[in-house]
């Protein structure tokens, strides 16, 4: 079985990059109905008005202040 060094050895044979996944991931976000809601409600600023903040103490949080 032969293991894979680079993906830049292959990438020229496949066609597509992991960037264009991923920019048409972001296109069919936006126009779900999530990314929709996700576009209406300022997420940040409301993170900043209820003073959320990522804590130096304890446990690392897996979400981001705004989406807490």
């Amino acid at each position: 079985m032969v293991k894979i060094q680079k993906i830049s050895e292959i990438e020229p044979r496949l066609g597509f990059t992991e960037f264009d996944i991923l920019k048409k991931y972001r296109q069919s976000f936006a126009t779900s109905e999530l990314g929709r809601l996700h576009s209406l409600f300022p997420f940040s600023a409301l993170a900043r008005q209820m003073h959320l903040k990522s804590s130096a103490l304890g446990r690392k949080s897996y979400f981001l202040p705004k989406v807490k």
